[in-house]
């Protein structure tokens, strides 16, 4: 005779399903979050098989999901009566310590309170950096993630030992459910037999007849008209007498009870109506308030300016960035105000020094080195200015992800990204990005216009394969303002190095412009100093210009246009360092009619990332400000 196949009811079944999906999903997306920053970089040897995409909004969704559905099975367990599948009694942690396939049952109890209690921590940590918490709890989030997973495979594990591929493939193979009698109610029970054992009154069809008959008065003889009655028999008061209608059955209560899996769904529904009403409800608003046009603040880095006292500013915590003292993060605060045609924005953020050199050029042994401290100059994160870029969006999804695609190659059509970390690029949409950086060009009050856009070409107009392809991010059309102050120049024996493109005509006045040359990530640069050098203060390098120069000397890595015209789509700004926080004034036109520019207007969304000493790795935060125009 062939077994039977053991199944599992249908509301175990689904609940099953819908917690493992959303667990990979959780798995995946994290990973792929989580190879990004410092503290897992080793998680990069998974990047085959990690997504690119919406990382952040699949993220989030398959954490609703999971949250939602936690709260289904715990409410379906206990309607179902089915608590006994997962209690942790005595006889169970007696099971342990017993040789035999109770053991692997009751094992799997423990390993399923393990993982619940990971999950519940997953659940209650994400919600925090949801509200933006700092870098423990992205840690501790990271981490229990492992011991989910651990928790997982032993699940599993203990399954199959147990009963095998069958037991393993049951959950699988939906059934019915019957839910258990409910328990016996003692006092329905003792109700019930008093009514069948109770005496019950004798009643005959018109008149009333006493159990106990009365007493006849004594008399002599019977009185001479009267017509003597015969004598009335008692009625024993234990005996009863049969009644001309039958007995009525006991009434009993009938209880409703609600579908278990029914009660479950909508208790999920709830619980992810609940997750996306707060995150409406939450979400950061950014009041730009309307000012007269003489009131424009001026451009200094210092915010004593009275109209920035009637703008209320908003924070948040950006993480997942570069050093900031080791921490990764920063608090960012903006306010912002307009004057109908300008927009004017200041930005405080914490970091710990002021980063002003960007890659100089050092000489060393009679040749030239780029000061780096590391083979990837892309990702250099030590010689490297400070920097913090504004990304300005039309109203899309609220959550930030859509223009990042974290992988080493994201698009098999193009090149690899240059740091292998991933492309900014979009569907074709522009995504308005303003970048201040502290060296290039920010002590004379100029922010690079730049943009996210579709993925650029694998080669430029002359065909040539680009050198370092970065997707979608470029310049607003428009005048270069600055370059690279290194040219490549082949060596002896097929070697390549490298040569300043231009030298300082006067070497000693570009020493003291550069001020205190500090070699630690934890050191400042001196206030007011400068590590670039304009085309006017320096001259184009030749070999007699370099043999006048000893080793040692350090020359800036950024050479800057000698005049940077105003245009309607400029963008100026200023910043001041002090006390381990940078001020930054930005101004711009509300609408600068440029088609690689946002305009500036009510409902369009605002993300800030600072960079600390590097090039690429920047802080982020995961929702934006939206924008409310006054």
């Amino acid at each position: 005779m062939v077994p039977t196949r053991r199944k599992t009811d249908y509301g175990t079944v689904f609940l099953h399903m819908a917690l493992v999906l959303s667990f990979v999903v959780l798995v995946a997306t994290g990973f792929r979050i989580g190879a990004d920053d410092p503290i897992a970089p080793w998680l990069q040897a998974l990047d085959p098989v990690l997504p690119v995409q919406h990382l952040w909004f699949r993220h989030l969704v398959a954490g609703v999901v999971l949250m939602a559905t936690l709260a289904a099975y715990a409410v379906y367990v206990t309607k179902a009566r089915l608590t006994s599948r997962v209690q942790l009694d005595k006889a169970r942690l007696v099971a342990m310590l017993r040789p035999g396939r109770s053991r692997f049952a009751a094992v799997n109890v423990l390993v399923y309170w393990v993982m619940m209690a990971g999950l519940l921590v997953e659940v209650v940590t994400g919600a925090m950096l949801f509200a933006e918490s700092g870098r423990t709890i992205l840690s501790i989030h990271l981490y229990v993630t492992f011991v989910c997973l651990a928790a997982l495979a032993m699940h599993v594990a203990l399954h199959a030992a147990y009963g095998g591929l069958g037991q393993l493939s049951r959950i699988l193979r939906p059934a019915p459910l019957h839910i258990p009698a409910d328990p016996p109610d003692l006092a329905e029970l003792l109700a019930e037999h008093l009514a069948k054992t109770a005496p019950a009154a004798t009643v005959t069809s018109g008149a009333e007849v006493p159990l106990v008959a009365p007493a006849r008065p004594q008399t002599a003889e019977p009185e001479p008209d009267s017509d003597p009655s015969p004598p009335v028999r008692a009625v024993h008061a234990l005996r009863p007498v049969a009644s001309a209608r039958p007995a009525e059955p006991p009434v009993r209560m009938v209880r409703v009870q609600a579908n278990p899996f029914v009660s479950g769904l909508i208790v999920a529904a709830a619980v992810g109506s609940v997750a996306v009403g707060s995150e409406q409800l939450t979400r950061p608003t950014l009041h730009i308030v309307e000012i007269k046009r003489e009131e424009a603040p001026l451009l200094d880095g210092d915010l004593s300016d009275p109209v920035w006292a009637r703008s209320k500013p908003v924070s948040v915590l950006t993480t997942q960035g570069g050093d900031f003292g080791g921490s990764g993060q920063s608090l960012v605060e903006v306010r912002a105000v307009h004057d109908g045609e300008y927009a004017y924005l200041a930005i405080v953020w914490e970091d710990p020094t002021r980063s002003l050199k960007h890659q100089p050029l050092v000489k060393r042994g009679g040749r030239w080195q780029v000061a780096a401290s590391r083979d990837d100059l892309l990702d250099e994160t030590r010689y490297h200015d400070d920097k913090l870029a504004v990304l300005v969006t039309r109203p899309m999804m609220p959550l930030i992800g859509a223009a990042i695609h974290l992988a080493r190659r994201p698009l098999a059509s193009r090149p690899a990204s240059s740091t292998g970390r991933g492309l900014h690029y979009t569907d074709g949409s522009i995504a308005d990005l303003w970048l201040w950086r502290a060296s290039h060009a920010g002590a004379i009050g100029y922010v690079e216009n730049c943009h996210f856009g579709g993925p650029a070409p694998a080669s430029g107009a002359d065909g040539v394969l680009t050198k370092h392809y970065s997707g979608g991010f470029a310049a607003d059309p428009g005048q270069v303002s600055h370059e690279t102050n290194t040219v490549d120049m082949p060596l002896p024996n097929d070697g390549k190095g490298i040569v300043p493109r231009r030298l300082p005509r006067d070497t000693a006045a570009m020493a003291r412009a550069m001020g205190r040359v500090a070699d630690g990530p934890g050191e400042s640069e001196s206030e007011n100093s400068r590590w670039w050098m304009t085309y006017a203060e320096s001259l184009p390098y030749s070999t007699a210009l370099d043999a006048m120069l000893p080793d040692g000397v350090v020359v800036p890595g950024i050479l800057m246009a000698d005049e940077i015209p105003d245009r309607r789509d400029s963008i100026r700004g200023a910043a001041r360092w002090a006390a381990g926080r940078w001020t930054l004034e930005i101004v711009r036109r509300l609408h600068t009619g440029s088609d690689y520019d946002v305009p500036l207007k009510s409902g369009d969304m605002m993300w800030l990332a600072a960079f600390d000493h590097a090039e690429m790795r920047h802080t982020r935060h995961l929702r934006p400000f939206r924008l409310e125009l006054e």
